[in-house]
């Protein structure tokens, strides 16, 4: 076989390259906007309306990691992802006291349930790691938002904790618009020749989290003398790294077939590391405190 032949049959064997990942950073981009600025209006509105807010984000990502990772199992994962998103709702709004205690209880239910879930699949069941390691990965996905309904109750003003919310959501969201803005005209240094994503996107993603959390938590008590913006380029560097893996993930993911199902990748990118960074920035947002 000649280099030329042995060129074209690596160029058709590629799963995706920078023309195919190029409208979907630029989808994923407008999702991160869209979806962050909404719940981070939300959050500094009511508890309620931020209620609502976290429930439209594990819809949108259960929804999307269902469908867009074609798994297989998909209608019971989906029927699980929503219990452990209706639990850890009602947990961390019922006992708002318990911190990330209660989400122990929705997590070790769901444990059992998803072992049942396999069992139930009958005749069907096959690639049963295969589901049983995505049906986690959503459980996990839909649980973690709930951190942004205790985070609020922390704070013993409640428009305080709505704010500190807000400016969590919207560094993220930031950071995320940012690094795939970046990523889009300068995927550099690359993690992978394959993958238009890139350490320089990374960088920004910091950055823009910082400041855009010095200004939402500028006159809050407790996050002066740099604290805010150490907050915000932790919760951006690891938005943007977040970003990357699930980038990643979804590369080395089969492509499923149906429009409906690609067109849920772009979105899955946007809101899975939204959703995976709650618990973490509730935890950075306490120990600042402290």
């Amino acid at each position: 076989m000649s280099t030329e032949q042995q060129e074209a049959r690596t160029t058709a064997d590629t799963p995706a390259g920078d023309d195919v990942f190029r409208p979907r950073l630029v989808t994923s981009l407008v999702v991160a906007a869209v979806v962050g600025t909404g719940v981070a209006i939300a959050a500094d509105r009511t508890a309620l309306a931020l209620l609502v807010g976290v429930a439209v984000l594990q819809a949108l990502v259960a929804v999307g990691w269902v469908i867009g990772t074609g798994m297989p199992g998909r209608k019971g994962g989906l029927l699980l992802a929503a219990m452990a998103a209706a639990g850890s709702d009602v947990t961390t709004s019922v006992w708002p006291h318990s911190r990330l205690g209660a989400l122990v209880a929705v997590i070790g239910l769901a444990l059992p349930v998803m072992f049942l879930h396999q069992l139930s699949r009958g005749a069907a069941r096959t690639r049963i790691v295969a589901s049983l390691s995505a049906v986690a990965v959503v459980v996990v996905a839909v649980i973690s938002p709930a951190a942004l309904l205790q985070l609020r109750h922390e704070s013993v003003d409640p428009a305080q904790g709505g704010r500190v919310v807000a400016a969590v959501v919207a560094a993220t969201a930031g950071a995320l618009v940012i690094g795939y803005l970046v990523d889009l005209v300068v995927p550099v240094p690359r993690f992978d020749p394959d993958v238009p994503r890139g350490l320089l996107a990374v960088v920004a993603s910091a950055v823009v989290g910082a400041g855009v959390a010095s200004v939402i938590l500028r006159n809050q008590p407790g996050y002066a003398e740099g604290r805010a913006v150490f907050v915000g380029a932790a919760v951006g560097a690891v938005a943007g790294l977040l970003a990357i893996a699930t980038t990643f993930v979804l590369f080395t993911t089969p492509e499923p077939d149906g429009r409906a199902r690609q067109l849920s990748r772009p979105l899955l990118a946007a809101l899975v590391p939204m959703c995976l960074l709650a618990p973490a920035a509730f935890l950075l947002c306490l120990a600042i405190r402290t």
